[in-house]
């Protein structure tokens, strides 16, 4: 299953030996992940005398699924948990919450990835801890929960900074995203829009159109290619028009499904238009536009835009 394979990618950074170790909760928890649900990350908890005992917590777009100490699999739905508090010890911190009325505990030592995992649950929640109060136990104050999801990008994703197979984008205020490769420190972008794509080959005119102003992206002919070759049957595909503080252009074509549009559809664009998706007519006295002719001349033998698309667009560049 492929919530199995993402558990196992998360997992890597712990060692084989942790995930050979964890290899049957692995398997179970990651086969009671739903379709529509997203692993969000991975952890390893920890319980007994020095934290000695190791056991496997996952945190999916709904849930924290975790094991008990018999190794039965355990669910909290995320909009149930209340009352949450994280109380840190000398090595390891404890966070406590309630369910379904009752009080229940998760702890973890105080490595990188355990703490990296904590911070991924208190976004998931939409709860932040006062940073200015470096007491032993926590008070948290609830804010408004963030937009989250895992993406799976298409074309594009050697454009940022870090090189990866886990891709995680987010939006904690209005008109910029940040994006993590390999649970990484997240880059910032401005969100310029997005949109959905319904028709491949007007697509890659449109994104090819935009890169020709400015993006890296490369070969148009070979977004295109992307999409049409990885859009299953039950997939979408959709495209970020991000920009860098230096107005450097990233456009990301990535594959979603259903919820993955729900959840692109709250997030909020900068509140700058993009004069770029409006067509300027070059004056008679500007230098040809060669590179915007070879690339669209590469789109058209690629199949990708028509003749007669190819002399309307030449003929708008040249200002005839």
């Amino acid at each position: 299953m492929y919530a199995i394979e993402q558990i196992k990618e998360y997992l890597k950074p712990e060692g084989r030996l942790v995930l050979s170790n964890l290899k049957k909760e692995i398997k179970m928890i990651g086969e009671q992940v739903q379709e529509d649900e997203i692993v969000e990350n991975a952890g390893i908890a920890v319980r007994g005398l020095g934290g000695l005992k190791q056991y496997l917590a996952v945190l999916t777009s709904n849930r924290l699924l975790t094991t008990d100490k018999q190794k039965n699999f355990l669910s909290y739905d995320l909009g149930k948990i209340s009352n949450i508090n994280f109380n840190k010890k000398l090595t390891t911190t404890e966070m406590g919450f309630t369910y379904d009325n009752k009080e229940h505990a998760l702890s973890f030592n105080n490595v990188d990835l355990s703490l990296a995992f904590l911070s991924e649950i208190q976004n998931a929640l939409g709860i932040l801890p006062p940073s200015q109060v470096e007491t032993e136990e926590r008070k948290i104050v609830r804010v408004m929960k963030p937009i989250k999801m895992s993406i799976e990008i298409l074309n594009g994703k050697e454009q940022l900074k870090d090189q990866g197979s886990v891709f995680k984008l987010s939006q904690t205020k209005p008109g910029t995203i940040e994006i993590s490769v390999n649970n990484l420190s997240p880059e910032t972008f401005k969100l310029v829009k997005w949109e959905r794509v319904e028709n491949i080959q007007k697509s890659a005119f449109d994104i090819a159109g935009w890169s020709l102003i400015g993006s890296t992206l490369g070969n148009a002919g070979s977004i295109a290619g992307a999409m049409g070759a990885n859009i299953g049957k039950d997939k979408s595909v959709a495209t970020l028009f991000l920009k860098r503080e230096n107005d450097e252009k990233v456009p990301l074509v990535i594959k979603c499904d259903k919820k993955d549009l729900e959840k692109l559809s709250l997030l909020i664009v900068a509140e700058e238009e993009e004069s770029t998706q409006t067509s300027v007519t070059p004056s008679p006295s500007s230098a040809i536009p060669t590179d915007e002719l070879i690339k669209l001349k590469e789109l058209m033998d690629a199949g990708i835009v028509t003749q007669e698309e190819f002399d309307a667009k030449k003929k708008q560049l040249l200002g005839i």
